[in-house]
């Protein structure tokens, strides 16, 4: 069951240059984690504040491949954003989504996996989407109960971070849609069971 397209990735980079420098701006520690390769003539900083940072450059460049439908060109750059900065949420996430969008879910769920763990309070609104796809990505692979555990993570997220723009009207429509869903296919289980009893019937011999 799919039960929402893949918007959030369009939403986030509607306007990469507006929105991801001050969100990378603010997230992560303050460290210079980022090691850039020499590029001459343009000024940097690795932590994305006086100036762009390599890192936050690949970004960007993703998303121009990854609105112009060009994934694994997109992939490729997140991937040089992550070997750039691997301690910022924000190139995990942006991998996370992207292979979202090529169908790979087990490289999805690593990459996110990635973003939750460098993820924290200091930006709850990249923390808030990573909490998103990933009971997103749970519903995708089908697995019910944790998709509903991650709903729960999210919403309770999202009432302590109410200013971090989510959306704590989703997880409980979400849950609600998968009850719903389960209980469906267990009144069709029944319905399956006895046209499979009538057949096996029918096929025997008769007296």
């Amino acid at each position: 069951m799919r039960l929402r397209g893949p918007l959030v990735m369009l939403a986030f980079l509607a306007a990469p240059a507006l929105v991801l420098v001050p969100i990378a701006a603010a997230s992560g520690d303050t460290s210079s984690d980022a090691k850039p390769a020499p590029d001459a003539g343009v000024k940097r900083d690795p932590d994305n504040k006086t100036a762009l940072a390599e890192w936050m450059d690949r970004c960007l460049k993703g998303n121009a491949k990854y609105l112009a439908h060009d994934i694994p060109g997109a992939i490729e750059l997140y991937r040089q954003a992550i070997q750039l900065a691997p301690k910022r949420p924000l190139p995990h996430y942006l991998l996370a989504e992207a292979e979202l969008g090529a169908g790979n879910l087990s490289d999805a769920e690593a990459a996110l996996s990635d973003a939750e763990q460098t993820s924290d309070d200091r930006d709850p609104n990249v923390r808030g989407k990573i909490l998103f796809v990933i009971a997103d990505t749970k519903e995708r692979e089908k697995k019910w109960d944790d998709a509903k555990a991650a709903w729960k993570v999210y919403a309770d997220y999202a009432a302590k971070h109410s200013d971090a723009g989510m959306t704590p009207a989703t997880p409980p429509a979400r849950i609600q849609a998968i009850d719903d869903m389960l209980k469906q296919d267990k009144a069709y289980d029944v319905v399956r069971q006895r046209i499979a009893d009538e057949t096996k019937d029918a096929s025997l011999p008769k007296k």
